[in-house]
């Protein structure tokens, strides 16, 4: 029986993105191991601090080392080398040893360096070039991501395996539909839903654009997360009165959302997948997107998609949505078939067979 070590480190942290998708696929390979035997032992591996933490998954868990934080993931998880494959699921790996494992989600900091402080960007592109060392194999949730690694020199083609990821927590809950007592309109009313974020790659100015023309202004745009309106504003951003900003939300309430809204709009620069793309499909609502990064490959043919740079295509795919109901219908349709093709059992099955590819499991 091989074992197959999970960092379990993104248990330390908040439920970014990145650590959703390490909490998600660690559970997913779990159920797979059992479900399917293959050879495989799965263990999250962590600090004794995150013990409760780990068990709480349902995972099979240990505690290794005395020490926390990225100091225990430098110094004292490598030496588990010797008892299975160490696999890291958050853009992070050891600096010594090889034989490491690494999902790299993105090549961001390289193909978007102004969304990071200089530290960050300096830390991130060294460990990504230490998971595509010799002798170290990278996981990328993209074709798209596997190009712009190879492109900025981080590994070797034969050393990457792609594992789409599946729909987050928000594909699974009950929507909670207190979430429109915080905005000023009620849940009949036509608006669409995008990410609240000032990073120069998420491109939400051309949303601003689009929702700031005539045509739109009867449609109301919920960009929920970290970035307010003042924080737009004062970004140099102009914010018109149809757009609202209710901070961040929970699964339930961004469930709520999605299964009433119009659209979810991505129109970043760049994206190493599209979670928001994928989690609205799911729900119901129609991918609004740029042709950009792993975009197209998230939402094939069930979605539209709007050229960086000219809102007026957004306002054209919205504005036609909102008058024809048939053809926005059958969109939704293509956009539920097309989520169903993206889950965490068949991320989990393709992981395991890139482990069997690179004979990890000898």
């Amino acid at each position: 029986m091989r074992k197959l070590l999970i960092n379990g480190r993104f248990l330390s942290g908040g439920e970014t993105a990145v650590n959703a998708v390490a909490r998600e696929l660690s559970s997913a390979l779990h159920r797979h191991s059992i479900a399917h035997p293959n050879g495989w032992q799965v263990e999250l591996v962590v600090p004794q601090a995150l013990l409760s933490r780990a068990e709480a998954t349902g995972i099979p868990s240990r505690a290794h080392g005395r020490r926390s934080g990225i100091i225990w993931e430098q110094t004292e998880l490598p030496s588990l080398r010797s008892d299975g494959v160490i696999l890291s699921l958050f853009n992070t790996v050891p600096i010594f040893g090889r034989g490491y494992v690494t999902m790299l989600h993105d090549a961001h900091v390289m193909t978007s360096p102004d969304s990071y402080s200089r530290p960050t960007r300096i830390w991130r592109e060294f460990l990504s070039r230490r998971a595509g060392a010799t002798g170290n194999y990278v996981l990328t949730p993209s074709e798209h991501s596997k190009v712009s690694l190879l492109e900025h020199g981080i590994g070797r083609a034969e050393h990457y395996g792609i594992v789409p990821n599946g729909p987050g927590n928000v594909g699974r809950v009950q929507g909670n539909r207190a979430i429109f007592e915080r905005l000023s309109f009620n849940e009949e009313t036509p608006f669409c839903v995008g990410l609240s974020s000032l990073l120069p790659h998420k491109n939400i100015g051309d949303l601003l654009r689009a929702f700031a023309r005539p045509e739109l202004a009867n449609i109301q745009l919920v960009l929920f997360g970290k970035a307010s309106r003042a924080d737009f504003v004062a970004a140099g951003h102009d914010v018109p009165e149809n757009v609202h900003f209710p901070g961040f939300v929970s699964d339930e309430e961004l469930a709520a959302l999605y299964d009433k809204a119009l659209a979810v709009c991505v129109p970043s620069l760049e994206e190493g997948f599209g979670m928001p793309a994928l989690e609205g499909m799911a729900r119901g609502a129609i991918a609004v997107v740029s042709p950009c990064g792993a975009l197209p490959e998230v939402v094939g043919e069930a979605g539209l998609f709007a050229k960086v740079g000219q809102p007026d295509q957004i306002v054209s795919h919205i504005s036609q949505i909102n008058t024809d109901p048939a053809y926005a219908e059958d969109l939704r349709a293509k956009g539920l078939a097309r989520a169903r093709a993206f889950t965490w059992e068949i991320a989990a099955e393709k992981a395991f067979a890139h482990l069997e590819a690179w004979g990890l499991a000898e």
